[in-house]
This record gives C-alpha cells, structure tokens and sequence, in this order.
C-alpha cells in the first residue's frame, strides 16, 4: 500500500478519473442483456443448454412444467423466467 502526501493528491484523483472514464466507455460499449425479453420457441431452443425439439417444448407447455405466456395462438418464453426455472434445478431433458 503506497502512502500518499497531500501534494500527491491532484496527481492520484487525475489516475482515478482517467481510470473510471475508461471503464465507463468499457462498459458503456458491451451491449445490454435484456432479461425482459421475450423469446420464441425457436429461440428458446437456441437458448437452452441442451437443445430441445418444438414438440417436446410443447409438451412441457402442455404439462406447465415450463414458464411460458401466450399472447393470442402464439407461445413466448421471458429470459429471467427461463433463467430461474434453470437456476432452480429444473430439468431440460424429458
């Protein structure tokens, strides 16, 4: 641990912004992950660890085994939804 003197101090805040501008530009380039987002069955599919044929992901639709909303005919699966249901132990194979 270095010891810093008062007169020391403009040098080292100058470090410390120079330091924090360049991980805000780092982190202002990596684009978002939206945990919101909403997923069809074919990414959902491409999504998964072990991919996972239409038909089986409509059986565990069937069976409510998988978290899923449906917006008129059409199946959608939300990121955060599919990450807990994973994270909780859920198994993907049938």
């Amino acid at each position: 641990m270095k010891i810093i003197s008062f007169n020391d101090v403009p040098q080292v805040l100058a470090e410390v912004n120079q330091k924090l501008d360049t991980l805000i530009a780092e982190s202002a380039s990596r684009p978002k992950e939206d945990k919101t987002a909403l997923m069809t069955i074919d990414a959902l599919r491409v999504y998964l660890p072990v991919p996972l044929a239409r038909q089986t992901i409509y059986g565990l639709v069937h069976r409510r085994r998988i978290p899923f909303e449906k917006f008129g005919k059409q199946l959608y699966f939300r990121k955060s939804a599919i990450d807990a249901w994973l994270a909780n132990g859920r198994q993907v194979v049938v």
